[in-house]
């Protein structure tokens, strides 16, 4: 019997810890550049995770060739001289198993992957990292249906949604702002739920 294939793996998602620490070195006034050069790179793999499960690609586990996942059969890598190989149930297990399906947010994980390669000043990239994580799963008529931080951030939704409530007290006024979208949504009985403790 041969040995079982490599396992299919996708970016990780980001400690809740270092975004923390980014926000609060930036209220104090100190642009750490490689903090948030890491935060930064963090959610771009994640980013570029899910434009690859948008359109049904993977990344070879053992040569690192990307390539599309045929929904019938065995796939074949197609870098050569690579035998590694998968079937559409591993592919989509792999992907329910680390979170990496966008849903309902692809313009929010479109527009920070195609932005952040090129955004060069440390105010750039910390602008566009804000926007990401405090971006929303749309509906079709363009409203918020819930936070995407839970796919950036580890832990669990309700943590996570606790969390970037707790970095929008920083500024009143954002976590005004804050708390009015997400009143709307799917995520707003988290919140209803922490204040009635």
């Amino acid at each position: 019997m041969g040995n079982a294939p490599a396992k299919i793996r996708w970016a990780s998602r980001l400690a809740p810890s270092l975004l923390r620490r980014l926000y609060e070195l930036d209220a104090r006034g100190i642009q750490d550049a490689e903090l948030c050069d890491a935060v930064g790179s963090t959610l771009l793999a994640r980013c570029e995770t899910f434009e690859r499960v948008r359109r049904g690609e993977v990344a070879c586990p053992e040569c690192g060739a990307v390539f599309a996942v045929a929904r019938e059969g065995e796939t074949l890598c197609a870098g050569k001289a690579c035998s590694w190989r998968t079937t559409h149930a591993r592919y989509w297990k792999s992907i329910q198993d680390h979170y990496a399906f966008m849903g309902r947010a692809v313009a929010a994980f479109g527009t920070f992957h195609e932005r952040y390669p090129g955004a060069r000043s440390y105010r750039e990239k910390i602008v566009l990292i804000d926007q990401l994580i405090h971006s929303f799963h749309l509906a079709e008529q363009a409203t918020p249906v819930k936070s995407v931080a839970s796919k950036l951030l580890e832990g669990n939704k309700k943590d996570v949604v606790r969390f970037l409530d707790e970095l929008s007290a920083r500024d009143p006024r954002a976590k005004e702002e804050w708390r009015r979208i997400v009143a709307t949504t799917i995520d707003a009985r988290v919140l209803k739920r922490d204040s009635r403790s």
